[in-house]
């Protein structure tokens, strides 16, 4: 059955709505009206699975769209281009647009070379999209489903993080992971197995198939456990536990810190990083861009590489080339106490079969700064930015994994959070030139294990742009090399006393919990930090227990002495952090 034959027949199912789609260049297009988002989403994810379709544009609407919503962003980016297109900030080889990790990676990989780079991000930090709600783990590659890039990339990206790190001093750590097998794992299913043998299969048959798995995706050196060695890894896990698979790849990492020391390594060799900067359209001229129009004016170009995550689809129309849709799902993650460490040494998940079809369902994480992650969860939403959370999202998580750890003690939460992927509906990376833009490539569609996956991404990207025939000559000076800011609480005593000793303001301890001092906040403000949460990301001020309830007035004092401003004007990240005067400050 050919392709068009196969999008009629699941359009078929949908017959009360007069749906209708066309496709160009392996592009399928989607026209019509449903009931609603579930609809919407299930119609193009059926879409997105048929073979052969390379993306899926889905313009049909549901009822509840939010129309005038559209018009207004519409018209208001048509407002700001006719503003700046005028006003050239400067000529570049390749404009990067996108900063979170992925962006900021492409960015470091172009800095080897001999290039002019621009990279461009909306928000007043890197990392402040989908990249700062990710839960740092760094995915081995045994659950991506074969023939996907995905796959490909997050097996290739998992082994180059040490080099990473050693390179860029970010926090690495390869835990490992167990994944758990026990009486629920089957569970769908155990009505068509007599007793003895479900356990049978539980405890010798299923591990070897994952181990399996995992060497045909490329991953090696899976162990199955069973008994006193899997309570010995793993003390606290699941009683009922009959046999885990352990997976030595999987380490964890702090997400943003990752984007920040990427964009630092890549300014500190050349790149241009341009925060506060909203792309709003194109300069086109024939099949190519000229120019990227932004809120600032206008960054004449060569190449431009589309790493826009959640706006990844609003780029790529911008640019006259949309060729798929992102249909934004949420996350929510429960974040516990440092104290509840003791509880979990690996990534732990508990296998559930049949798996959910587009989410690894989440687990239980130690975080490289010793907290705690459950989650997260996989919900389709209508909004991009709808990052809350529900007490009844928070119980679903606490009740759902719950049955992987005993002991653990629930009632230490200390924060919970949600974060947006930016998933296609092909469900895979789309990482390729543009099919009507030729000097315009498109990495989308980024979602896990985007960044395990990041370091092939930045790499594969490169080799794509030289394919599109930008001229890669290596730059003799390239430093790998950065340093992070000077952690206080990493310090010993007597490294302290001689910090203190040659500045005061490393004794002034502004963050009691996650022992952050004025010395730190400077340093961020010196690297670039322009907002609290910026500030937040750079030095862990506000993320202890009081998650800043003790703190916050003090960093905000110093970082608006640092950037010259009332702090009325300080933002939080892109809300104003005050509402009105803050007591005791002059106006």
């Amino acid at each position: 059955m050919g392709v068009e034959r196969k999008i009629r027949a699941v359009l078929e199912k949908y017959r009360g709505y007069n749906l209708s789609f066309e496709i160009r260049d392996g592009i399928v297009f989607l026209y019509g009206r449903v009931n609603s988002h579930e609809e919407w989403v299930r119609i193009g994810l059926e879409v997105g699975r048929i073979r052969g379709v390379e993306g899926v544009v889905n313009r049909i609407v549901w009822d509840g769209y939010p129309e005038e919503e559209a018009k207004k962003r519409e018209e208001r980016r048509r407002k700001i281009f006719e503003e700046n297109k005028d006003k050239v900030v400067g000529s570049y080889d390749v404009v990067i647009v996108g900063g979170g990790v992925v962006g900021a990676a492409i960015a470091r990989s172009l800095s080897k070379y001999q290039l002019k780079i621009a990279l461009l991000e909306k928000a007043p930090d890197v990392g402040a999209g989908t990249t700062k709600a990710n839960n740092g783990m760094i995915h081995a590659g045994v659950e991506p489903p074969r023939g996907t890039l995905k796959r490909k990339l997050n097996v290739e990206g998992c082994r180059m993080y040490e080099k990473w790190a050693q390179e860029l001093r970010f926090k690495y750590k390869r835990v490992g992971s167990l994944w758990l097998i026990t009486p629920r794992t089957l569970a769908k299913y155990k009505k068509y197995i007599p007793g003895p043998l479900y356990t049978l299969i539980l405890k010798y048959v299923l591990p070897y198939i994952v181990v399996l798995k995992g060497l045909i995706n490329g991953v090696s050196g899976l162990k199955v456990v069973r008994g006193r060695k899997l309570f010995e890894m793993e003390p606290y896990a699941a009683r009922d536990a009959l046999a885990a698979v352990y997976v030595p790849w999987t380490g964890i990492v702090d997400p943003y810190e990752v984007a920040i020391a990427l964009a630092e390594n890549a300014a500190a060799n050349g790149v241009e990083i341009h925060t506060s900067t909203e792309v709003v359209g194109f300069v086109r001229e024939g099949d190519a861009v000229k120019g990227v129009v932004t809120n600032r004016g206008t960054f004449l170009c060569r190449y431009v590489v589309n790493a826009a995550g959640l706006y990844a689809d609003e780029i790529a129309e911008l640019a006259g080339s949309p060729e798929f849709t992102i249909h934004p799902r949420k996350g929510v993650i429960v974040l516990f106490h440092r104290c509840t460490s003791r509880y979990v040494n690996h990534c732990l998940a508990e296998i559930i079969l049949p798996p959910h079809p587009l989410t690894k369902g989440g687990g239980i994480n130690p975080t490289i700064h010793g907290n705690v992650m459950w989650g997260p969860t996989a919900v389709e939403v209508p909004d991009k930015e709808d990052t809350s959370v529900s007490s009844e999202e928070v119980d679903l998580i606490l009740s759902k994994y719950s049955t992987i750890l005993s002991e653990f003690p629930k009632d230490r939460v200390i924060r919970y959070f949600a974060g947006v992927r930016a998933a296609t509906f092909n469900e895979d990376f789309i990482i390729r030139p543009a099919k009507w833009v030729r000097n315009l490539l498109h990495v989308a569609g980024i979602q896990s294990p985007g960044l395990a996956a990041a370091p092939a991404i930045a790499e594969y990207a490169v080799k794509k742009l030289k394919e599109m025939g930008l001229e890669l000559r290596e730059k003799p000076d390239f430093n790998p090399y950065r340093e992070p800011i000077p952690s206080l609480r990493e310090m010993s005593e007597e490294e302290i006393e001689e910090r203190v000793r040659s500045d005061p303001r490393w004794g002034n301890v502004l963050c009691e919990c996650e022992m952050v001092s004025e010395a730190e906040v400077v340093e961020a403000v010196r690297r670039g930090a322009r907002t609290l949460d910026a500030v937040k990301r750079r030095t862990r001020a506000g993320m202890g227990e009081c998650q800043g309830s003790r703190c916050l007035l003090r960093v905000a004092e110093v970082l608006a002495r640092e950037l010259g401003v009332p702090m009325t004007e300080l933002l939080k990240e892109e809300a104003p952090l005050f509402d009105g005067y803050v007591r005791g400050e002059a106006w």
